[in-house]
């Protein structure tokens, strides 16, 4: 703390923590509501990975040895149904032997009830070495299900980068991320 002339400043030390996890080498682990493999998982495991490079992290393949372990913990639980704006048709035109036709969809406010998707990712980086556990962090969004914002690679660019730009800080609890 520096006083001036009755003015308190205070100045913003880095953290013990930050100077103990540097960036270096990751590998990644992805686990979807428990499940390592399926259609979704590559795409958040990109997502994360674009996140770790941004942070100077140097994300190699699960396979081999690096400085550091990321698991990726992915949950989805539905939360009730939310009124969606229903999908419209695109103008069409058609000509045949008999005559043609044109179709024009009409604006309209109908609404599909869709289910709300809470997603919580939870990343957890270890040493490789000794296996102990450097940080961890939460971050959850709830989106409406079967749309574009609930895309893995979009939610988990969302999530994964919320996490990896606040890495090292101690969390109180999971980010909330729109």
């Amino acid at each position: 703390m520096i006083i001036w002339s009755g003015i308190v400043a205070l100045l913003a030390v880095p953290s013990v923590a930050a100077e103990t996890l540097p960036p270096g080498t990751v590998t990644l682990t992805v686990v979807d509501d428990g499940k390592t493999d399926g259609p979704e998982i590559p795409a958040i495991a990109d997502a994360v990975g674009d996140a770790f490079n941004s942070a100077n992290y140097l994300v190699l393949p699960a396979t081999g040895p690096s400085r550091y372990r990321a698991r990726v913990a992915i949950d989805h639980e539905q939360r009730g149904l939310v009124g969606a704006p229903s999908g419209t048709k695109a103008p069409a035109a058609s000509v045949a032997n008999w005559g043609g036709g044109v179709q024009l969809a009409l604006p309209t406010q109908k609404q599909d009830l869709r289910a709300l998707i809470v997603t919580r990712m939870t990343i957890t980086l270890t040493a490789w070495r000794d296996g102990r556990t450097l940080w961890t962090g939460s971050a959850v969004t709830a989106q409406v299900g079967g749309t574009q914002a609930n895309a893995p690679a979009v939610v988990g660019a969302k999530l994964a980068g919320a996490l990896v730009s606040r890495m090292p800080a101690v969390l109180e609890g999971p980010l909330s991320v729109p």
